[in-house]
């Protein structure tokens, strides 16, 4: 009999290695995530409304996309890691915005190839889901490295989530600083990076819980048995 704390166990690795998925493959593949959105319009929008009225570019992973309200719809750019917010030029007529300026270019150029570490996470958590698996089913010392992977991806996934805090930040100071109309909203990319670090956080707890429940109940249910009496 499978018990509780390896069904749940798996359950938890499984959705925080598809929200670090999501969240590694952002925009320009998974086009309703990202990190970070660069509003072009007045400043004002909020991350619901932007969508409908104003310009904006959003940033991910491995590149970005953007929507300039110009009948155009949402274009991308192609994804590699680290990209310069300058090939937005190919998508408009005329010069880059404002908000898009030097100072904003040079930083996000720079930031952005350190988001390559959400993948690595993926990375992580994907390892720890097959030692989950492998666990379910019975294998013994599988348990043990679960555990133990949950714990790096859970690492990994805090320290980037800290990042993307930060990147936010910085990218956010630069667009204020330039004077411009604009403003830097945060993305969901940041709450699903939140939420699998919680959920790789809890997971070797539920392990750990099973674990010693275990060892306990088949003691119990031995006594009881050898209480019943013998007809």
């Amino acid at each position: 009999m499978v018990s509780w704390n390896k069904i749940l166990g798996v359950a938890s690795v499984a959705a925080a290695t598809v929200l670090l998925g999501m969240v590694a493959f952002d925009v320009p593949y998974v086009k309703s995530v990202y990190f970070l959105r660069i509003d072009l319009g007045n400043g004002t929008a909020s991350a619901v409304n932007a969508n409908q009225t104003n310009p904006f570019i959003d940033l991910g992973a491995l590149g970005f996309c953007t929507d300039l309200k110009d009948g155009h719809g949402l274009q991308c750019s192609p994804a590699h890691v680290g990209y310069n917010l300058s090939e937005a030029s190919k998508f408009i007529n005329g010069s880059l915005p404002p908000q898009l300026t030097a100072g904003v270019n040079a930083v996000a150029s720079t930031l952005t190839k350190v988001l390559v570490l959400h993948i690595v996470a993926f990375g992580i958590a994907l390892i720890s889901f097959a030692f989950a698996l492998l666990a379910f089913f019975g294998a013994p010392i599988a348990d043990c490295c679960s555990s133990c992977f949950c714990g790096f991806a859970g690492s990994a996934a805090f320290a980037v989530f800290i990042f993307d805090i930060a990147f936010f930040e910085i990218i956010k100071t630069r667009i204020n600083d330039e004077g411009n109309a604009g403003s830097a909203i945060m993305g969901n990319a940041l709450y699903l990076t939140l939420i699998a670090w919680l959920l790789l956080f809890i997971t070797p707890i539920l392990f750990l819980i099973g674990r010693c429940c275990g060892c306990c109940i088949p003691s119990s249910h031995h006594d009881d048995e050898k209480r019943k009496p013998n007809y």
